[in-house]
C-alpha cells in the first residue's frame, strides 16, 4: 500500500510540540500516515475504538509522545499487546534509535503491524505474534497500554524474569502502588490526556 501526501492536522502537530522539546514534529506527517493506515484497516479489524480514531492526537499520540521522551536506545523496547500499535509502533516513529518490539498474538493485529513495518519502511520495530512472558534475548525494557488492569501490570510485566530491567507505567485516575520488589522509580512524565484529564506515565528500573 502507499500513500499519497496525507494532512497532517494541528492538533496532532501541537502534540508533538509538546514533547521531546519539539524534536518530533519533524515525523507529523509519518505519524499521520501511520493513523490513516489504521482507519483503513480499522474498517475491516477491530484494532481501535471510536474515540481513538476520531481523534487520535488525545487519545493515542499523547501516551506515545510521552514514552517516547523516557525511552533510552541501551535496551530493546518491548510493547506487550501492542495492538494497533500504540504505543510501540508510535515510539519507533518519533524514536529511530530506539528497537521496538511488539509482542501480539493475534493474526489480524500483528498482519497490521507487519503492513505499517513495510508502509512506513520502520526498520527498528519488529513484530513477533507471542503471548506475553517470551524469553528475552537479554535486557529489555516493556510496556503495556489498556490491556491489564492496571494494580496488576507490575507483576505481569516482572513475569519477564531478570532480563526485564525496566517498566514502564500509564496511570490516569486510578493510581495504586507499585507492588513488586527490586525495582526503583526513576522518572515521571506528568501530562494532560483526553478532555485535559492528568495521566502519569511512570519509569521504573531494576535495581541491584
Amino acid at each position: 500500500m502507499t500513500f499519497a501526501a496525507v494532512p497532517v492536522s494541528e492538533s496532532l502537530r501541537l502534540v508533538l510540540a509538546g514533547f521531546g522539546g519539539g524534536a518530533f514534529v519533524g515525523q507529523a506527517e509519518t505519524v499521520a500516515r501511520f493513523f490513516e493506515l489504521r482507519s483503513r484497516w480499522a474498517g475491516a479489524h477491530n484494532l481501535s475504538g471510536p474515540r481513538a480514531l476520531k481523534d487520535p492526537g488525545a487519545t493515542d499520540l499523547t501516551d506515545a509522545a510521552a514514552l517516547a521522551e523516557l525511552v533510552e536506545p541501551a535496551v530493546p523496547l518491548y510493547d506487550i499487546g501492542a495492538g494497533s500499535g500504540v504505543p510501540g509502533a508510535l515510539v519507533a516513529l518519533l524514536r529511530e534509535d530506539v528497537r521496538v518490539v511488539a509482542i501480539e498474538p493475534l493474526a489480524k493485529r500483528t498482519a497490521f503491524l507487519r503492513q505499517v513495518i513495510s508502509t512506513l519502511a520502520l526498520r527498528n520495530l519488529e513484530v513477533r505474534r507471542a503471548t506475553w512472558p517470551i524469553a528475552l534475548e537479554g535486557p529489555g525494557a516493556v510496556v503495556s497500554r489498556a490491556v491489564f488492569p492496571v494494580p496488576t501490570w507490575p507483576g505481569v510485566a516482572a513475569a519477564g524474569g531478570t532480563s526485564v530491567t525496566t517498566i514502564y507505567r500509564y496511570l490516569a485516575r486510578e493510581r495504586p502502588p507499585f507492588d513488586v520488589g527490586g525495582f526503583e522509580r526513576v522518572n515521571t512524565r506528568l501530562y494532560a490526556g483526553p478532555a485535559d484529564s492528568e495521566h502519569l506515565l511512570e519509569r521504573w528500573d531494576r535495581v541491584g
